[in-house]
C-alpha cells in the first residue's frame, strides 16, 4: 500500500481513518503528550517510532548516532514496514520523524539523514 505524507495530523484524522496507520516520533519510555504524540499516542492505528530516550529536554534524553539508537529506530520502522506489507496505507508527518522535539538533526545527524 502507499505511503502518504500529511502536513498536520490530528487525533480526529486517526479516528476518521481507522484503516490507515499513522506514524509519530516517540520515546523509549512510550509516554508523554508533546509534539506529534499529543495527537496520536494511544490510538489503535498509531505507530510510535522512537527518536528519544525520554520525554524530556534534558541532554541525556536525546538520541545520538550510536548503533544502539539506530537499532531502536530500525526496530520500530520494521513495524511500519510490516503494516505496508499487509496492505495498510501509512501516513507520516510531512516534516518527517525526528526534526521536532527530538532534535535528531542536531544530536544524531547521521541517523536523521537516513
Amino acid at each position: 500500500m502507499p505511503l502518504f505524507y500529511q502536513d498536520w495530523i490530528t487525533r480526529e484524522d486517526l479516528r476518521a481513518n481507522p484503516d490507515k496507520v499513522y506514524v509519530f516520533g516517540d520515546n523509549v519510555e512510550r509516554r508523554g503528550y508533546a509534539g506529534q504524540a499529543k495527537e496520536m499516542r494511544g490510538e489503535p492505528n498509531a505507530i510510535g517510532v522512537v527518536t528519544k530516550w525520554a520525554p524530556s529536554m534534558d541532554s541525556k534524553a536525546y538520541f545520538d548516532d550510536t548503533d544502539a539508537c539506530r537499532m531502536l529506530v530500525e526496530r520500530d520502522l520494521l513495524v511500519v514496514q510490516q503494516a505496508l506489507d499487509r496492505g495498510r496505507a501509512v501516513v507520516v508527518p510531512a516534516d518527517g520523524i525526528g526534526p521536532g522535539l527530538s532534535r535528531l538533526p542536531k544530536y544524531a545527524p547521521n541517523l536523521a539523514s537516513k
